[in-house]
């Protein structure tokens, strides 16, 4: 029923009358939080198992689950801090072996392989802290290298697909009302440009970023599709405006940035690939140009809200040059590039296998100046792995997207799953390295074959 919302009206609403009440009992019972994600994860288990897998249904809800990820650590109550990565390794794995047709290439199994060496050459006294290193840097890796063996070449219809894919906004639902009654817009102060942890649920702003970029991201690409997602279109609207509030609000600027250059691209190949697409949009210029002010209204609402802080923020300024008037040497990459400098010079002096995971961290605070994990993850596998991680970007990151998108170059509806979900991964993959599951799924998940009805793309 969950992938069927529009044949069961009454379950749609109960479930999200469920995760409204869930979102509401984040300050009093946080508990909730965490005990829906594990009741909806072992639901999803045991459904997939059950009908092994006959449609992908694993897929779909795997979505919901790294949806759910960020609400799960802000709630408090975890079971792990990276529980929501191994959940999506498992529902992946599931998928894999429960599924008959499976389609899996081995280049990936390749891709694990070189991320084996590095755990012998992580070190630390305290058998705890060295799991919690390894375990911190190697699940990211993994969620991508398993959701690809799971989603590479995975045929879905693109009507049970676009559909099945509005399950994101029951997260969604629970994140803005949790975000809301920590951190409600009256209680707020802003008084720099730094990233704002108070207008994030008191959490990390840069997490909660990714996560209202990737729903911002996936609702509009809905939209586009004309693919309604909650039962009354105003109520799709009225979630949207409230992630783009939100989500600038928390002035963590990648995972907004990041939808926004998903959506870009989404848009070109759509217009330069798909004729429909482009005879519907000259038809609803009037409703596009609405969208269009609804956004704008809430990016001046949100800056006024500030007073203009939020501006300064996405011109790059800092406080000091703002309270001062005076221009300074600054870089937009606040800290990052310290850091990668860090990762570069680790890479220089242990180029053959790096110093393994987790290892980094003394490299970081000589060029950072403290203890930083990375940041870039395209820059921890040059320092932690050598040049085991730099044959790892090429083939990862260069040669099978690549590789993918030139076959499917000619289906406006891979370009339009394609476009967005490999730029979104892979731009959060720079800037938030693979803190959360989302950018490892999305790269995933970019490797799915769709098609229109019965008639398929090749």
């Amino acid at each position: 029923m969950l992938l069927h919302f529009e044949k069961y009206p009454k379950f749609y609403w109960l479930m999200i009358v469920i995760h409204v009440l869930v979102g509401l009992s984040v300050m009093a019972n946080p508990w909730l939080i965490t005990l829906l994600y594990v009741v909806m994860f072992l639901y999803f288990l045991v459904d997939t198992v059950k009908v092994k897998d006959i449609d992908g249904r694993a897929g779909i809800y795997i979505f919901y689950l790294i949806s759910y990820e960020v609400v799960y650590r802000m709630g408090g109550e975890v079971i792990s801090w990276e529980f929501g990565k191994y959940v999506a390794i498992l529902m992946s794995v599931t998928g894999i072996l429960v599924n008959r047709q499976r389609t899996f290439s081995m280049v990936y199994l390749f891709l694990l392989f070189l991320l084996i060496p590095s755990i012998f050459l992580a070190s630390h006294p305290d058998p705890v802290r060295l799991r919690k290193m390894v375990m911190f840097n190697i699940s990211g890796p993994l969620s991508l290298i398993f959701s690809a063996l799971y989603f590479y070449k995975k045929r879905y219809s693109f009507e049970f697909f676009s559909n099945a894919l509005r399950i994101v906004v029951l997260p969604a639902i629970v994140l803005l009302f949790a975000i809301s009654l920590k951190s409600g817009i009256d209680q707020m102060e802003f008084v720099s440009v730094q990233s704002n942890e108070g207008a994030s649920g008191d959490f990390a702003a840069n997490q909660v970023s990714v996560a209202f970029g990737w729903l911002i991201m996936v609702m509009l690409m809905l939209k586009i599709q004309r693919v309604r997602i909650c039962p009354f279109e105003w109520m799709d609207w009225l979630i949207i405006g409230g992630l783009v509030l939100r989500g600038l609000l928390t002035f963590s600027r990648g995972g907004i940035l990041s939808a926004l250059l998903g959506l870009l691209a989404v848009g070109y190949f759509l217009y330069t690939k798909d004729n429909v697409f482009r005879s519907w949009l000259s038809k609803r210029i009037v409703s596009i140009t609405a969208g269009f002010i609804f956004i704008f209204g809430i990016l001046v609402f949100a800056n006024n809200l500030t007073g203009n802080y939020l501006l300064y923020r996405y011109q790059g300024k800092t406080t000091n040059e703002v309270e001062s008037g005076v221009k300074q040497e600054k870089s937009i990459l606040t800290g990052r590039d310290k850091i990668m400098k860090g990762d570069f010079a680790a890479f220089k002096t242990y180029p053959i296998l790096g110093v393994g995971y987790g290892m980094a961290v003394s490299w970081h605070k000589k060029y950072f100046g403290m203890r930083a994990a990375a940041h870039t993850e395209y820059a921890r596998l040059l320092s932690e792995h050598g040049l085991l991680g730099l044959i790892f970007i090429i083939i990862a990151f260069i040669i099978l997207p690549l590789k993918h998108f030139y076959k499917t170059r000619n289906n406006p509806f891979n370009l339009w799953l394609f476009a967005g979900f490999i730029i979104f991964s892979m731009t959060v993959m720079f800037h938030a390295a693979m803190r959360l599951a989302i950018p490892g799924v999305l790269y995933g998940a970019s490797f799915v074959i769709l098609f229109y009805k019965e008639k398929s793309e090749k």
